[in-house]
């Protein structure tokens, strides 16, 4: 699988180079689509069916036609569970309307305006999703090519509100089977309320269906318009042609989960021109036996039912920070038998050490060095991402870049998180850091501090002085 992955991101580099006029990789340009259920699952029988050749695919422009307009406006909508349920939701969607209506928040408006609709990432919905959505009914058959989220801004980051770090957008025509047309960008803001996140298509997709799937840093995703610009459309046509892309589940708990480090690996890859797909099965504080329990509500059946529903390149597995090699093992015992079923390779992140006390993290930090060493070597695992080493070189190296959360035991939503990204992101997909132009808003001297810190990390480890 290595070699294969080799290969794979070598045929992509050359892709890259060959001729001026080659795209670049940006948030822009029309995915590549993936087939899905409605609750997000694969269906790789209709998928090559329904999707053809790009060359084979015909290209519409639809912008200079006279009745291009916001065809989600006023249209019905469903939206996944609100936090802390439907029947009392601490920000609720007003009257079942506001997410089409038109209304787009003011730059001075607060948490509070009704608008705003609020989605929580504690929710359990969220945690077994992975995301949350609002999927749109145009009511039939549209030429679409240009998707709109409105949500709020960092300007209420103090109350734990910010923007999300991606919007998805999916589409589909029998509110079924899902493809994949893209993600959204948006400049973020301090003193603008709202802000637009938009996808625009340089040629048009139909389908009555759009769903807007949105992935947070903060505990709040505020959002309070979305928005499908086409024209009704006459006749269906073939999704654009599917593309080798490297997918990822990721399964564990806050430590993965939190700040999104699975996104930042995908930005960092479409950086240097490589496509990836991520997903997680993430469950706060979770254990992986809680997943290897296939009765378990919150953990064991929503990742079966991942593991069911999509075809994975590899799953990343990372357990509790109280986890020994004696709880670990058990689990991924009954685990790898369902992630080789699914056609996967297993991976390990071994964690940083979530100690609150700074003087306690190196030992916390070589239990999970023993722990995780153990496992690989028990389970012939290659490539175990060494979060735990990086986060002990970048202290030790750099002491002034802080790589904690404000509670001294999550890692942090800038440079922690970007630093875990960059592991992965060698470890996993091989890729050369220098080569890698995302930044998650750092700036460039400590982008350069924590790319170094990784490539010691995945080079030569750190140096426990308890070995």
């Amino acid at each position: 699988m290595r070699k294969a992955l080799l290969l794979f991101l070598a045929a992509s580099l050359l892709l890259s180079l060959a001729g001026c006029n080659a795209p670049a990789a940006d948030t822009s340009s029309p995915a590549v689509s993936e087939s899905v259920s409605a609750e997000g699952e694969s269906s790789a029988e209709e998928s090559s069916e329904e999707v053809s050749k790009e060359e084979e695919r015909p290209m519409i422009s639809i912008k200079n036609d006279p009745n291009y307009a916001n065809v989600a406006l006023n249209k019905s909508y469903t939206h996944t569970v609100l936090h802390p349920g439907n029947d009392n939701a601490s920000y609720p969607d007003e009257g079942g309307i506001s997410m089409t209506d038109g209304v787009i928040a003011p730059a001075d408006a607060k948490y509070s305006d009704p608008s705003f609709m609020g989605f929580n990432k504690n929710n359990n919905d969220y945690t077994a999703k992975g995301y949350s959505a609002v999927t749109v009914d145009l009511g039939g058959l549209h030429y679409l090519d240009k998707f709109v989220a409105h949500v709020a801004s960092k300007k209420h980051l103090s109350v734990g509100i910010n923007a999300p770090e991606i919007v998805f957008i999916y589409v589909s025509r029998d509110g079924e089977t899902w493809h994949k047309v893209g993600y959204t960008s948006h400049e973020d803001s301090e003193t603008i309320a709202s802000i637009p996140s938009t996808l625009e298509l340089e040629y048009a997709v139909s389908a009555r269906y759009v769903q807007y799937r949105f992935l947070g840093d903060g505990n709040w995703i505020f959002v309070c318009e979305v928005e499908a610009f086409g024209i009704e459309g006459e006749e269906e046509l073939p999704f654009p042609g599917e593309e080798e892309i490297i997918s990822f589940l990721f399964v564990g708990n806050s430590s993965t989960y939190y700040f999104n480090i699975p996104v930042k690996l995908m930005h960092l890859a479409a950086s240097a021109g490589v496509e990836i797909e991520v997903d997680n099965s993430c469950v706060g504080s979770a254990y992986l036996s809680y997943f290897a329990d296939p009765a378990n509500e919150r953990h064991g059946i929503p990742l079966r039912e991942h593991l069911a529903s999509k075809k994975y390149d590899y799953v990343v597995l990372q357990d509790n920070s109280g986890a020994s090699y004696e709880d670990s093992k058990p689990a991924i015992d009954i685990l790898l038998p369902l992630i080789k079923e699914n056609g996967a390779e297993m991976l390990l992140y071994k964690r940083y050490s979530s100690n609150d006390d700074p003087a306690q993290r190196l030992d916390s930090a070589y239990r999970h060095e023993v722990n995780y060493s153990k496992l690989a070597e028990t389970f012939g695992v290659d490539r175990v991402a060494p979060g735990a080493d990086a986060f002990l070189i970048c202290t030790e190296k750099y002491p002034e870049i802080n790589l904690y959360h404000t509670d001294n035991s999550h890692h942090g939503a800038g440079e922690g998180a970007y630093l875990l990204a960059c592991v992965m992101a060698i470890e996993f997909l091989d890729l050369d850091l220098d080569k890698c132009t995302y930044t998650a808003g750092l700036d460039e001297a400590t982008v350069a501090k924590l790319k170094e810190c990784a490539k010691i990390a995945c080079e030569t480890g750190y140096d426990y002085p308890q070995k």
